[in-house]
């Protein structure tokens, strides 16, 4: 089969009628264009240009190939660029695993940092349980999970990204409903809702968080994770931490946290070189 360089200077002579401006057209040396099709010529067993000292006209052969030579170069040049762009990750379509207590302000974040400058880029979400992180990255069902935290025990490269401030939502009509700004401690003997249940990581976390400031909870384990709504808070009677800026869901109310608590935020993906998404992820959204 003939080389793409011995099409692409048959190509560019073809169409200029001439080595000298078809060498040119390639930066090249004249003498490598030449070589190029002599050798394109021998291969096929047949003569596709007439050279003159005055002229370069086309055989019928060369005619014959031209016209399919220029559409294949054109394809092949089509698919290297595509090639490189989702190489890039600007374009194509990126697979995202997000667990439950990543916001829908988070989401849109991701989609940000992932297509700025590249509008041709799709961004598929997956919503996954945290025992579902690490098989979905292992398979490559998605290229990168964003979650609070990592599974524990599990070979995945890591990535820290921006921490979101968290605030309190409790259902209306709660003791801490309508104050000004409510603080951890206030919480001890509370039922917090969790997406998860204890013994993971991010539950662990907050758990944690909470018994610092003397605050003893009970953890809840919400039944609705494929979304962002809260409407189980009233049903069992517990409060919820989350980042700053959840989505209002009837019957809860926010309230301002006087602690200061950042919820974590990581990338997930396999070991080795990092996805072009994670790269763009850590540009936008990496901890500083």
């Amino acid at each position: 089969m003939p080389e793409l360089r011995q099409l692409r200077a048959f190509v560019a002579v073809a169409q200029e009628l001439n080595f000298t401006r078809a060498a040119e057209r390639l930066h090249l040396g004249q003498q490598a264009v030449s070589k190029s099709v002599r050798r394109l010529e021998r291969e096929l067993g047949v003569t596709l240009l007439e050279r003159t000292t005055r002229e370069v006209r086309l055989t019928p052969a060369g005619a014959a190939l031209l016209d399919g030579a220029a559409r294949a170069l054109d394809a092949a040049d089509a698919a290297v660029a595509r090639a490189r762009e989702v190489g890039r990750g600007t374009a194509g379509t990126v697979r995202v695993g997000v667990t439950p207590a990543v916001a829908a302000g988070e989401r849109d974040d991701i989609v940000q940092a992932l297509r700025e400058g590249a509008p041709e880029l799709s961004v598929s979400f997956r919503d996954l349980r945290p025992s579902e992180v690490a098989p979905a990255v292992r398979s490559g069902e998605v290229e990168v999970v964003v979650a609070r935290t990592g599974p524990a025990g599990e070979e995945l490269a890591t990535a820290r990204l921006r921490p979101t401030p968290a605030e309190l939502r409790v259902p209306a009509g709660h003791r801490l409903a309508g104050r000004e700004a409510a603080a951890l401690a206030e919480l001890d003997g509370e039922r917090l809702l969790a997406w998860s249940p204890p013994g993971t990581a991010y539950t662990d976390m907050l758990l944690a968080t909470a018994a610092a400031a003397g605050a003893e909870v009970t953890p809840v384990e919400a039944h609705i994770t494929g979304g962002t709504s809260l409407r189980e808070l009233a049903e069992v009677g517990a409060v919820a931490l989350v980042p700053r800026g959840w989505p209002d869901t009837a019957g809860t109310v926010a309230v301002p946290l006087a602690d200061d608590v950042r919820l974590p935020l990581v990338a997930l993906w396999r070991p080795g070189t990092a996805p072009s998404a994670v790269r763009r992820l850590r540009a936008t959204m990496g901890d500083q």
